[in-house]
């Protein structure tokens, strides 16, 4: 027969072990592997294109992608454009999609003031993508860009919110 343990030595070892159990379980599991370099998930991103061609003016410039992307169990693919402009060094990477009815904003080559144009209810953006006149709400949503062997890639389903 093997060695008798009380109940409560029984409890205590079954509690550690449920513990420790629910924190392997909890705790991210790059929390429990050594620290390395940042790894990018490029499954939804678009590419944009070389770091050194975005940075050429003139700004803002659309700049066309087309990319496939597995959304849940759905892969599409996806056709469309955005704007690049140049802040201080760094890409302003602003999505073509109007903040207040979600049509799609064009440049706007005819009117004095601002230079996108949304079309439908003649919302004005300045080249920053930031709200100047008309019904939207906001500046036009962002992107942030990823440097992938010299190439500009953009989460294209997670665009970042730009409050007023």
């Amino acid at each position: 027969m093997g060695k008798k343990i009380s109940r409560r030595s029984f409890l205590g070892t079954t509690v550690k072990g449920a513990l420790g159990l629910v924190t392997v379980a909890i705790v991210p599991l790059n929390l429990l592997t050594a620290c390395g370099e940042e790894s990018v998930d490029t499954s939804a991103m678009a590419n944009l294109g070389p770091l050194d061609k975005l940075k050429e003016g003139p700004f803002p410039k659309p700049v066309n992608y087309e990319v496939t992307v597995q959304d849940a169990w759905v892969e599409q693919e996806l056709i469309g454009s955005v704007y690049v402009n140049l802040v201080e060094g760094e890409l302003l990477i602003l999505s073509p999609i109007c903040t207040h009815l979600g049509c799609t904003v064009s440049p706007n080559e005819n009117l004095e003031v601002g230079t996108f144009r949304c079309p439908c209810h003649l919302g004005i953006y300045d080249e920053y993508g930031v709200n100047i006149s008309g019904p939207p709400p906001r500046p036009l949503d962002i992107f942030k860009p990823y440097l992938v062997d010299g190439n500009v890639l953009i989460p294209i389903l997670d665009p970042t919110i730009r409050e007023a």
